[in-house]
């Protein structure tokens, strides 16, 4: 099936250690699956973000109008707790990622990869989504188990190239084709999606 012009969306990754500077676990394997599978070829960019001087730079690079076109989805591996993602030794809140993105994201998509940090009340994703403007944010309520989640994040980035970000209704229907294809990870991990 040949993809429409608007469905070719390159994800730029930012992503924190995970367990120590000896562990060489990292998500680059499924953005590489994702960017050499024949019909899909997403381009991807990964930095490997240990400060918040870092990820505020990496943040600031994608949110320039230049990427909007090229690599619109920004995924945050980063470990996580409700309403936050870990960043080296500090945390960074929604409503701060909020403020440093504000109004900078029409037409794109947040996923967070990380444990908990959508186990937050849903008034705060929805005010964090109108304070960016983003298509569509998503991520995870639960603390999940890292092959699992990797998989599921495989299953959101590879999907959402079949989505139109050019009609919000095409990115609510990927967020039900995806519950339906994956119901006991989507379950486990629990996955939410909020779109405009």
């Amino acid at each position: 099936m040949a993809k429409k012009k608007d469905q070719k969306k390159g994800v730029f990754c930012l992503e924190g250690p995970w367990w120590g500077v000896k562990d060489r676990t990292s998500v680059e394997p499924v953005l590489r699956l994702l960017e050499t599978l024949k019909d899909i070829n997403v381009p991807y960019l990964r930095f490997d973000v240990s400060t918040r001087e870092e990820f505020d730079f990496y943040l600031n690079r994608w949110s320039k109008p230049s990427f909007e076109k090229t690599h619109p989805i920004l995924y945050l591996a980063f470990h996580g707790d409700p309403g936050v993602i870990r960043v080296g030794e500090t945390s960074v809140t929604l409503d701060e990622l909020a403020e440093r993105l504000e109004g900078r994201c029409k037409g794109r998509v947040i996923h967070f990869g990380s444990c908990g940090t959508f186990a937050t009340h849903r008034r705060d994703l929805k005010k964090f989504l109108d304070r960016t403007q983003a298509l569509a944010v998503c991520g995870y309520k639960e603390d999940v188990v890292w092959l699992e989640s990797a998989a599921f994040d495989l299953l959101v980035l590879g999907g959402l190239q079949d989505a139109s970000f050019l009609q919000v209704s095409s990115v609510g229907k990927f967020a039900r084709d995806l519950k339906e294809t994956a119901p006991g990870l989507y379950r486990n991990l629990g996955f939410r999606m909020l779109s405009r």
